[in-house]
């Protein structure tokens, strides 16, 4: 019997561990991939659904293995990526939750998950997912970020969604309609460039973020509801609206005098607008107000008002009836695509006497600049004005007089000169200025011009012994080898043309006519106004950093000072105010211009180093009050240090090895991060070891020096060393590592 009983037990046991599966094993079935994600209860994710898998309706329910039922609870990112069959209906009965991106890229008829338990759905849930009908169940409150983003999505029903966030439908080109009849919030970009989507109901939106609906349009007409209280920037660009309706309570817009009839509404030309889509500020107003509007029946010779002095953004944008237009002499701005796709434009008559400063260059994009006649006030201030601002100096035909073109082209020459121009300079304007007065057509001026300006600006390059090498400018210095970085440029300040953008790194030395000079300083005015730059590392080479160098480059996030800098110039970070981060290699505190750091945030984080932290604190140092420290890192530099000193040895009394451990020391203390620091150290240690006894076995045991010598090879067994006259040297083969 005991026998019989332990043969039944041992059967239990081996049915038991065939059967038994643990959390987090996967198995495969007909119509996809599955893993374990509970035991009790049993539940599953669907890992990825067979790309063959072609019955033209798929339920996912259960899934069957080794003879138990798990229930289909969740699906894991990329579930259905790669699947393309147009004619299957994918049907979801239990689930509780799915990944971000679970449905992307998968083709398919339909997705129904009306029957699904989950709340939420996941950050771009059905991105790119090329499938036009798509149930959700009543239990989803909020669409999330890029949910729909690229979808294919024509059909869908959202019976309880309250809120939209940003980008959630941004391209989705086949989506004709949608029920928003209960959201109250409607984020950025939430419907950009949804071309075919042609009503919407809004009756309960609050909020419409920016450039919700730019690009829709197939929108006409939208009744924005007494509820609403904020419309962002752009909300409805390019949708070519007929009719606007909104409410005294909605934040948009800046109304402007006389615009509202007796009985609460208005219908006013759309360049009356302070800004077509920028809609802002509306509480003034205290009834509601529609806005019509239809650039179509614009056309012909049109005038502005008297009183306007903002041509709002896209105002007569894609007004191509348009012939000619006067504008008046009180505009000051125009902005982006005002003018915009104007094809019929033959003139425009712009009675301001400066220029009025044009937003992007786009406000006149694909209007003919070379055919458009633009007639200003002609006089020579108004000219040089048009010809030098951005939108209006791309036009060629402005018809002012002959002497008014030769005025200011004068002007344009002392203009480029600057201030405090040199002799040889003013002597070349006298000559171009007596040349264009001789000038008797427009091409001749113009070109005398050109040839002027260069003129001018290559002699005040010989009066600065400006040079250009590896991409910066530098002030040379023969007397003691030394290059300044400065700037290129001869804007009518005099300084930088902002062509330096990016991070930049600047190097110790610079080669100009086979001799090397060291970069010892960042000039006045070196980077002023480049506003591309983002980070900039200065070699351990450069002890000051000159007046306004940096001046508003508002662009530049992080500044690496180096080792041996000794003072920064009044105003040279000023207006920097994107730096989030400074990095002081220096162990005492380098003096401060006035305003050195002005308008930079203050509380940002200063690294310094550890033995220099009280000095730092103490100053305080351009009134910055977090200051850190990197204790590992001074730490490894240290180490480093020491063991390209102890590398010397006896050899200390040879000049060029103890210059070369210093140069190796002083790139060590620039050195940003660990890995850095340790890989300076080995190299230094091995340089210096090597160099000295090559050094020795080539000239001696003395240890003879040779200022004079070119630079020679040695070889010592394995390894080759070159010398350098009178510091630099480079292993051109290491030995292996003890």
């Amino acid at each position: 019997m005991r026998k019989i009983v332990f043969i039944l037990v041992l059967a239990v046991s081996y049915c038991f561990s065939v059967e038994a599966q643990n959390q987090g094993d996967e198995f495969e079935i007909d119509n996809g991939k599955f893993r374990i994600t509970s035991v009790q209860p049993a539940e599953v994710a669907l890992v990825k659904v067979k790309s063959n898998v072609s019955s033209s309706s798929v339920i996912f329910t259960t899934a069957e293995y080794n003879g138990k039922t798990y229930t289909i609870t969740s699906l894991k990112s990329g579930a259905f990526g790669g699947y393309s069959n147009s004619n299957t209906k994918f049907t979801f009965n239990r689930l509780h939750r799915f990944e971000s991106e679970a449905f992307s890229d998968v083709t398919c008829y339909s997705i129904d998950l009306t029957q699904s338990l989950f709340t939420e759905l996941p950050k771009s849930a059905f991105y790119k997912c090329h499938c036009s009908r798509i149930s959700l169940p009543n239990t989803i409150m909020k669409i999330p970020e890029k949910a729909f983003q690229w979808s294919d999505v024509s059909s869908l029903s959202l019976p309880r969604i309250t809120r939209i966030e940003g980008a959630a439908f941004y391209g989705c080109k086949s989506i004709s309609s949608i029920d928003l009849s209960n959201v109250t919030y409607i984020g950025d970009a939430a419907f950009y460039d949804c071309s075919e989507l042609s009503s919407i109901d809004l009756s309960h939106v609050e909020y419409i973020g920016g450039s919700a609906f730019e690009g829709c349009g197939k929108l006409k007409d939208i009744t924005l509801p007494q509820c609403l209280v904020t419309v962002k920037e752009n909300a409805f660009e390019d949708c070519f609206l007929s009719s606007l309706s909104l409410c005294n309570t909605v934040q948009i817009f800046k109304p402007g005098p006389d615009i509202m009839a007796s009985d609460g509404t208005v219908t006013m030309n759309i360049v009356e607008w302070d800004n077509k889509n920028v809609l802002a500020d509306f509480t003034s107003l205290s009834q509601a107000i529609t806005y019509e509007y239809d650039n179509a029946k614009i056309a012909g010779e049109y005038t502005l008002p008297d009183n306007l002095t903002n041509l709002g953004e896209g105002a007569l944008y894609h007004c191509t009836d348009i012939t000619a237009i006067t504008m008046p002499a009180g505009l000051k701005q125009i902005g982006a695509k005002a003018l915009a796709k104007c094809t019929k434009l033959s003139a425009i008559r712009c009675n301001a006497a400066i220029a009025p400063v044009v937003a992007d260059a786009n406000a006149f994009s694909e209007v003919d600049k070379n055919s458009v006649t633009v007639t200003i006030p002609d006089n020579a201030e108004s000219y040089y004005s048009y010809i030098h601002t951005t939108g209006w100096k791309d036009f060629t035909n402005f018809a002012v007089s002959l002497q008014t073109i030769k005025v200011a082209a004068i002007i344009d020459l002392n203009h480029t000169a600057g201030s405090a121009p040199s002799q040889a300079v003013r002597d070349i304007i006298a000559d171009y200025t007596t040349r264009i007065n001789a000038a008797t057509d427009k091409a001749t001026v113009e070109t005398l011009t050109q040839a002027g300006i260069e003129a001018i600006r290559a002699q005040i390059t010989i009066d600065r012994g400006l040079i250009k090498a590896g991409g910066f400018y530098y002030l040379l210095d023969d007397e003691h080898h030394a290059a300044i970085v400065t700037y290129g440029g001869f804007e009518a300040d005099g300084y930088a043309t902002a062509e330096y953008t990016g991070s930049i790194n600047v190097p110790e030395s610079v080669k100009y006519d086979n001799v090397t000079y060291n970069v010892t300083a960042i000039g006045a005015h070196a980077f002023q106004n480049c506003n591309g730059l983002t980070a900039i590392s200065m070699p351990t080479t450069v002890t000051t950093i000159g007046d306004s160098a940096f001046y508003s480059c508002k662009g530049l996030k992080t500044v690496l000072l180096p080792t041996l800098l000794s003072s920064i110039g009044t105003k040279s970070f000023y207006a920097c105010s994107l730096i989030t981060s400074i990095n002081c290699l220096t162990l005492t505190p380098c003096a401060l211009g006035t305003d050195a750091f002005g308008e930079v945030s203050k509380s940002i984080p200063v690294c310094v180093p550890v033995s220099g932290l009280e000095a730092y604190q103490q100053g305080p140092w351009g009134g910055f009050t977090n200051f850190v420290t990197n204790p590992e890192l001074d730490a490894a530099k240290t180490t480093a240090k020491s063991a390209i000193t102890a590398a010397l040895d006896s050899d200390y009394s040879i000049s060029y090895v103890v210059n070369l451990a210093l140069s190796f020391c002083l790139r060590i203390d620039a050195a940003t991060t660990i890995e850095q620091v340790n890989a300076l150290g080995v190299e230094g240690r091995y340089a210096v070891t090597y160099s000295a006894s090559a050094y020795r076995e080539f000239f001696g045991e003395m240890g003879e020096e040779c200022d004079d010598c070119p630079a020679v090879d040695v070889t010592k067994g394995t390894k080759t060393v070159r010398l350098y006259n009178p510091e630099k040297v480079k292993i051109i083969k290491k030995p292996a590592i003890d």
